[in-house]
């Protein structure tokens, strides 16, 4: 729990990749609740998690959270749980942010004019009622009006509410009295399947993983480019290249990498600047036709220290072989009108700038004949198909 909240609460300036990410590790810390902590535990885990799915957008995933929150804390009479605003609570909507402030500044403001200098205790912390918060976010995501009455109803039934879950309800009824529309659509657009709400999505946590190990890489590579690049040596930064790609910015991938392209072949100095093979953890950077081609080697070749012995030659391949694939992948994303200029290119390259009697260059060789014959499948099966 205290992972989960340290990780969802993180407030510094960074970027949405990282927020994304942090998002995603703290549900997993959740996640891991559920299936192993107590009544209590899971319950106030439940409403958390119903928080971050309602901050991703995934409403109908955190209405499923506050049903089965609420259900726990119906079982469970013995005691009231409690949600810390500031060290537990993330950031979600300007509702929650707004009523946490007053509080927030009514206890400033009191604690001045009652000349009381020591510092507010813990337990004087803002902190909202699991149950009622659970109720909150269940009317915010629902487009039943029976979820707001229930609402209304859990607050009137509770023996000593807080003011600030008094100052919240009534914040989001005038909010739904002037527009309710907005909440409805929201949550149809959104629905998803019930068994997002019982585990973590790891291929986004993995995705996210990589475009923040990205981002990091593309300040360190943009040191380098800036200090060496020139018309008789260009550079590139290759990670800035495979963020766009990843993140589908193919337009602004392909200009990239065909201006790259030019420079090289207008300078003529094509050793400059690889993109290492013998890391693995780079291979998760490219997409999946490549990584199926270095997987092929990795069939043949378990051992990659192994191979990178016998094939020292082979531990790396040009940038500009890497340039030309991506510049390939993107324009058949962007279903592009120059094909057959890019198999004249990629024929060129292949033919006279990496020779054949050159064993240096046989990775790239390869990589050249896939990125041809996929462009040249995809010009065939999308003249079958006009």
């Amino acid at each position: 729990m205290r992972k989960a909240t340290q990780l969802a609460t993180l407030s510094s300036v960074r970027s949405n990749a990282l927020e994304m990410l942090h998002d995603e590790m703290a549900k997993a810390y959740l996640h891991r609740i559920l299936t192993r902590g107590q009544d209590s535990a899971c319950c106030v885990g439940r409403v958390l998690l119903a928080a971050l799915y309602y901050k991703s957008g995934y409403f109908q995933v955190a209405a499923n959270h506050c049903k089965h929150a609420l259900h726990q804390c119906h079982c469970d009479h013995r005691s009231v749980c409690y949600i810390n605003a500031a060290e537990q609570l993330p950031r979600v909507d300007q509702s929650v942010d707004s009523v946490v402030g007053l509080i927030t500044l009514y206890q400033h403001v009191h604690q001045k004019a009652m000349h009381v200098n020591d510092k507010p205790d813990k337990e004087n912390k803002p902190a909202f009622t699991s149950k009622l918060l659970a109720h909150y976010f269940s009317s915010k995501c629902s487009p039943v009006i029976d979820a707001r009455r229930n609402y209304r109803h859990e607050l009137c039934m509770t023996k000593l509410p807080l003011i600030i879950d008094v100052l919240l309800f009534k914040n989001m009824e005038t909010q739904l009295d002037e527009c309710t529309e907005p909440a409805v659509a929201a949550a149809q657009n959104n629905d998803t399947d019930n068994n997002e709400s019982s585990s973590t999505d790891t291929s986004l946590l993995v995705t996210l993983l990589e475009l923040v190990a990205l981002q990091r890489l593309i300040a360190y590579r943009q040191l380098m480019v800036r200090e060496l690049h020139s018309e008789q040596f260009p550079l590139l930064n290759e990670f800035e290249v495979l963020h766009a790609y990843k993140c589908g910015l193919f337009q602004e991938c392909l200009d990239m990498c065909r201006n790259y392209v030019n420079l090289m072949l207008r300078a003529g100095c094509l050793k400059n600047q690889h993109f290492e093979t013998a890391l693995p953890t780079l291979f998760g950077l490219l997409d999946d036709k490549i990584l199926s081609f270095f997987g092929i080697i990795r069939f043949m070749y378990p051992s990659w220290y192994l191979f990178v012995v016998k094939f020292p030659e082979y531990c790396a391949i040009s940038l500009l072989t890497l340039s030309i694939y991506l510049m390939v992948q993107c324009q058949k994303k962007l279903r592009s009108d120059s094909f057959h200029e890019s198999l004249q290119l990629v024929r060129y390259v292949h033919d006279r700038v990496f020779p054949a009697d050159d064993k240096e260059y046989y990775l790239d060789r390869l990589i050249l004949k896939l990125s041809y014959r996929s462009l040249k499948l995809y010009i065939v099966n999308s003249a079958m198909n006009m």
